[in-house]
């Protein structure tokens, strides 16, 4: 069940497989008992994600009002299910947290820290209380409703669908790549021309999610070049664990500022939220710009070019090596020095040609003795 094209089939049964197959993942995530796990919940959205980045890539196959259909109902059963994941990741921000540096570097004061402890726990005791609990049973149920209907479904996603053999990448993956490609491509080029430090939120976010979106389609494609794909793929991997990062912390932001007030709350205490605030805002620029060193590699080049490449990769490994030279087998002693190879195709063998005699000049030789005369002065008759 690993995400993977099996090359030497159709796309047009490989896609609706796939699709099964990560669907029936989610459903048996959601299955769960007694209730779905934090890490159940957080491989069903990984698996419904890679689903829409399958629909992304496919996207020139697929009739477009059900391809449509399909997507949102995978994006509104992730969104279903991320307020368990997002409760978790926040906690998971605060813990790096929870021991830091002030903005000169030296270390926080005792009572700052104990003052910060107090706080990392109160904020994270609110979001615990209101993780799991949101995600009831009747919702469960109709989830995994609508996902069976989805399995069913897919078997049908190319019905109607005609194409030439040769136009079969173009037809199934061709067109989703290039765009899924161009669309991170443009929001790196937005980052060189309007500035990196002016970039919001929803910039970062956008080309997380292009850029995930981007290794899950190139996932599919491993095997027609594992080592060199799997290079690639490690890079998306870390620029999208870093802007992820990012995004939890933006999140986590957003919440300690709204996080009320104590009105007993001492000089102390204020001014070791604001540090804790600008702690977040400095590491969140610093995942950043290593994230965007990053991704300006992986969108070098244009969106035809890349496309082309990785179809290149896929065309060379449909053609099957063959075979010109047979094992020979050892000569027995006293046989004759020449062997008998066996010929391209067809009957009849191929013979080593006899070692010219002494004084006989091949053409390959009497042109190699003319450069050289030509280089002497002297040219041979």
């Amino acid at each position: 069940m690993a995400f993977k094209f099996e090359i030497e089939r159709p796309f047009a049964s490989e896609i609706p497989r796939i699709a099964r197959e990560r669907i029936e993942r989610v459903i048996e995530a959601l299955a769960e008992k007694p209730r779905p796990s934090a890490e159940s919940i957080h491989a069903a959205r990984k698996d419904l994600k890679s689903l829409r980045a399958l629909l992304r890539l496919a996207r020139g196959s697929i009739a477009e009002e059900i391809r449509q259909n399909e997507n949102l109902l995978f994006r509104d059963t992730g969104r279903s299910l991320a307020a368990v994941r997002d409760s978790q990741a926040l906690i998971e921000a605060l813990k790096k947290f929870v021991k830091g540096k002030t903005r000169t570097g030296s270390k926080i004061s005792g009572a700052q820290q104990e003052v910060r402890l107090d706080f990392v726990h109160q904020v994270r005791s609110r979001i615990e209380q209101e993780a799991v609990e949101e995600l009831s049973e009747d919702t469960l149920k109709q989830l995994k409703e609508n996902l069976h209907g989805a399995t069913r479904s897919a078997a049908h996603w190319f019905d109607g669908l005609s194409f030439e053999r040769e136009d079969e990448w173009e037809a199934f993956v061709g067109r989703g790549l290039r765009r899924t490609y161009r669309q991170g491509r443009e929001i790196v080029g937005q980052l060189e021309s309007l500035g990196k430090e002016n970039a919001g939120d929803e910039t970062w976010h956008a080309l997380r999610k292009n850029t995930k979106a981007l290794g899950y389609q190139l996932r599919l494609f491993r095997p027609i070049w594992a080592e060199l794909l799997g290079t690639l793929l490690k890079e998306i991997d870390q620029s999208t664990d870093k802007l992820g990062d990012d995004h939890d912390l933006a999140v986590l932001r957003g919440r300690l500022l709204t996080e009320p007030y104590d009105a007993s709350e001492t000089q102390v205490a204020a001014e070791t939220r604001r540090i804790f605030i600008e702690s977040l805002d400095r590491r969140r620029r610093k995942l950043q710009m290593e994230a965007y060193h990053m991704l300006r590699r992986i969108y070098a080049e244009k969106p035809r070019q890349f496309e082309s490449r990785i179809r290149c990769y896929w065309s060379i490994s449909q053609t099957k090596p063959t075979k010109i030279f047979a094992q020979l087998p050892r000569e027995a002693a006293g046989a004759s020095s020449k062997r008998d190879i066996p010929a391209r195709s067809g009957g009849g063998t191929l013979h080593r040609p006899a070692p010219a005699s002494a004084g006989t000049l091949h053409r390959p030789r009497r042109r190699r003795a003319r450069a050289q005369s030509v280089a002497t002065g002297s040219i041979p008759s």
